[in-house]
């Protein structure tokens, strides 16, 4: 993917409603429920697709329809490898969206026809739709799907879900454990070159970092840029491949939330009252999904739960713990992962700045979003690699001597 097809994903976004998509996938589904209730659809959030959710006539069961953005859509290898990664994902018992096979589903197939462009039906049926962005007025097909709804909220911070040490180590042992079932699969449209692989990170120096307004902060993405050709290049040949989910951030984790009981009161009166606890249970979102290095995973993920965090580092040395809980890196991943980290935040705020320079009418905006990028960014810098990587360690040894979650805060103290 260059910067020409990650502006395309924006302007290619489907615009729809909720009744021509119920109305379309009634058409071409026969879903377990029964047919979709329009006046159940809803609109959730998405960054470049519409999804909906919505209900069966007869309430008893509940879907994702989403419509993928026209990038997306023009890629068939790469929708069925999406879909083969959920069933794979459930097969192996990490709760994902099942996608719900079409009135026209032949036996899975995942290829496409490339005389005529006819794409072969299993879990996909294409949309027509007035195109946005230059092509106004033109009309393209949308990919469309239907989704099982996986019940849970997501991991992003708030008075619900808290990110406790504890609750780190739970979404890193859960990724852990998605990343062992991955490496039994394999699909070839995963097979791609894409912008947002950390593999790639050198290629946001232009058009992406060249964007970036405030100098200190150009200096920062540079010499994380710099740092990833000094420190994980030369050790690139020693790090384990395979297909990762690719996006693992608290907006794509699904969390069960368990509240205190009623009884806790009557048991133990006056006592303070337990916080609700959060718990992984399911893992969305599958539009990021490339053959990349193993590690990224985790570095990704990280990048994220770091975001809006008093202690960004001690955010990623819990969820990299619970991560080897389940899936543990080798002495090579360890020591360029702290770098990775940086290099996904990199990309992520650097990619704002170029939508923001692309949409002056909402600069503010997208950039007042990224401050936690950069407050992120600017702690890590300031720890420095090899601080960064004997917290990580320390946490590491700590967890397998037996000792209390969450002292890793205290290691960086005293240190």
């Amino acid at each position: 993917m260059s910067a020409d097809d990650e502006a395309r994903r924006k302007l290619e976004k489907p615009r729809c409603d909720a009744a021509a998509v119920v109305a379309f996938v009634n058409a071409n589904w026969t879903l377990p429920g029964g047919a979709i209730d329009a006046s159940s659809a809803s609109e959730l959030n998405s960054y470049d697709d519409r999804n909906f959710y919505a209900r069966t006539e007869d309430g008893t069961h509940a879907y994702t329809l989403k419509v993928h953005n026209g990038v997306e859509s023009a890629r068939p290898g790469l929708l069925s490898a999406q879909t083969a990664m959920m069933r794979h994902l459930q097969k192996h018992d990490v709760p994902a969206p099942v996608p719900m096979r079409t009135n026209a589903s032949l036996s899975f197939i995942g290829s496409i026809n490339e005389k005529n462009k006819s794409p072969v039906r299993d879990d996909v049926a294409y949309l027509e739709l007035t195109s946005g962005g230059s092509n106004g007025g033109r009309t393209r097909l949308h990919a469309v799907r239907v989704l099982s709804w996986l019940p849970g909220e997501i991991a992003e911070r708030s008075k619900r879900v808290k990110h406790t040490p504890e609750f780190l180590r739970d979404v890193g042992a859960f990724l852990g454990t998605m990343a062992n079932a991955l490496q039994s699969f394999s699909h070839p449209g995963a097979e791609r070159d894409h912008l947002w692989d950390n593999k790639n990170v050198k290629r946001v120096r232009s058009p992406f970092v060249d964007a970036i307004k405030d100098s200190e902060h150009k200096r920062i993405a540079l010499d994380v840029l710099d740092a990833f050709d000094t420190i994980v290049v030369p050790h690139a040949g020693a790090l384990r491949s395979g297909i990762a989910h690719g996006d693992a951030n608290d907006q794509n984790v699904l969390v069960t939330v368990i509240h205190p009981s009623v009884a806790d009161e009557f048991f133990a009166p006056g006592r303070k009252p337990v916080a609700p606890k959060a718990t992984p249970c399911g893992i969305l979102d599958f539009g990021d999904i490339v053959h990349t290095w193993r590690v990224n995973e985790i570095a990704v993920a990280a990048a994220y739960f770091a975001l809006g965090a008093e202690d960004p580092v001690a955010n990623v040395a819990e969820l990299v713990t619970g991560f080897e809980r389940n899936f543990p890196l080798t002495q090579t991943e360890r020591r360029v992962l702290p770098t990775l980290v940086m290099c996904r935040l990199v990309c992520s705020v650097s990619l704002g700045a170029y939508s923001a320079s692309l949409d002056p009418a909402n600069e503010a905006y997208l950039l007042l979003t990224q401050k936690p990028g950069w407050a992120a960014l600017r702690r890590m810098r300031d720890v420095g690699d090899e601080t960064f990587r004997d917290v990580l360690e320390a946490s590491r040894e700590a967890d397998a001597r037996g000792e209390p979650v969450g002292g890793t805060t205290r290691w960086i103290e005293t240190r």
